[in-house]
Parts: C-alpha cells; structure tokens; sequence
C-alpha cells in the first residue's frame, strides 16, 4: 500500500501538495490560538474537513477507486463553513440574515445537481462532477468576499489592511474562487473517472490556485494575535 501511496505522490505532485499543505495553517491556527475568533474556528473546522477528505481522495485515486463523490460532497461542506465565516465577521445584520438561508438552499440546490449529473446514484464508480454547483459556490463566495471588502474598507476601522488576518483570508479564497468560476463548467465534461477529456493545464489550475489561496491564509492566520483579539 505504502509503494501505491509512493507512486501516486510522484504521478501527481501537484494535487499532492495540495493535500500536505493543509496541515500548514491548521498548525498556525494551535499556535496562533486564532481559534479565539468564531471565524477562525469555522476556517479551522473547514480546513480538518478538507484534509480528511483529500487524504480519502488520495487514498482512492493511489488504489483505482471512483472519489468524485468525496469531491462533490465536499462543496457543500466547503460552502457552509466558509461563507459561515462571514456571518461573524459583516457588521451589517440586514447582510447575515441571508448567509444561513441561501447556505440551506445551496446545500439542497448541490443535492439535486449530484442526483441529476448522477440518475444510477448508487453507482459509485460512475459517478461524476457536479454540473451546476461549483459555478454558483464561486459567484456567491466572491460574492460575500468583494461586499465584505466593500464594508471593511468603508468602515475605516483598519488602517493597514496588509496587517489584518482576515484581508489575507479573503484575498486567498477571492482568488481560488476567481479562478474556479473560469473551469468550474469544463470539470464535469473533462473529469469523469473512465473517460477523461484531455483539456491540458487546465485541470491543474484549481490545484494550483488552492495551494496559492492555503499559503494567503496561512500568511493571514500568522498574522493573528491572541492579545489583540481579546483587546476588540
């Protein structure tokens, strides 16, 4: 087993480093003790999440086995827990109070679309990529990402931006969601686990952007301060 983990390490270097480089900021967040703050504590919950789930879809992809229902399952966990984040950090209550009702619906609207890309559900080994769901995950994280920009600067309350954790926190997810709205229709055509449509480094971007956005937030959680936090 260990020499099929070895060989799938090597074959795809790049998605495997998309995986160790999530135990980065989880170490950051212990140290840090960011999980002081609510949103950090939803963002270190993500990030344990994320990791179990991409060392089973390593597991998978390194023994031959179908995971794109680990993937697809995965949105919407992603989606609740980061747009969770925003609910504690938006000032405006007129804002939060549609964060938790368009997260059910998302959560519902990611079911129908698994059901509907995949009508033999049972059948794990046909399963494929959502069709619709990743798209609107993007436009509705950029979304909260670019109105919470707009509020945080507005304020005025933060007088150097490249000081303040969450500024980096949202530069990373406000770029891996730019990028994944671009190839987001192209995943369910081009990755199906039989068949897959050669459609060159294209498929390597959401890898490429996830370990940018893992290092903005790690930068973003280095940044934050215990005494600080207990100050506000």
């Amino acid at each position: 087993m260990l020499q099929k983990y070895l060989f799938y390490f090597q074959y795809d270097l790049l998605s495997s480093i998309s995986v160790i480089i999530t135990l980065v900021p989880i170490t950051l967040i212990y140290q840090r003790k960011a999980y002081a703050d609510p949103s950090f504590r939803l963002l270190l919950l993500f990030l344990l999440v994320k990791l179990i789930i991409d060392l089973l879809m390593f597991h998978c992809a390194a023994t031959r086995v179908n995971n794109l229902v680990l993937f697809n399952v995965t949105i919407i966990f992603r989606y609740i827990l980061m747009s969770g984040m925003f609910y504690y950090k938006f000032e405006n209550k007129q804002v939060t109070k549609f964060i938790m009702p368009l997260s059910v619906g998302f959560s519902f609207f990611t079911l129908w679309d698994i059901w509907y890309c995949n009508p033999d559900i049972l059948n794990l080994h046909l399963h494929q990529i959502v069709k619709y769901s990743l798209t609107v995950e993007s436009l509705l994280m950029i979304f909260w990402i670019l109105l919470y920009f707009k509020e945080l600067i507005g304020s005025l309350k933060v007088p150097n931006l490249l000081t303040f954790p969450f500024f980096w926190i949202c530069s990373g997810l406000l770029l891996y969601y730019s990028s994944l709205i671009f190839i987001a229709p192209t995943l369910h055509y081009a990755t199906q686990w039989d068949v897959r449509l050669d459609i060159g480094l294209l498929d390597r971007i959401p890898y490429i952007f996830d370990i940018i956005s893992i290092t903005l937030i790690s930068l973003g959680i280095s940044l934050f301060s215990a005494r600080y936090y207990a100050r506000h």
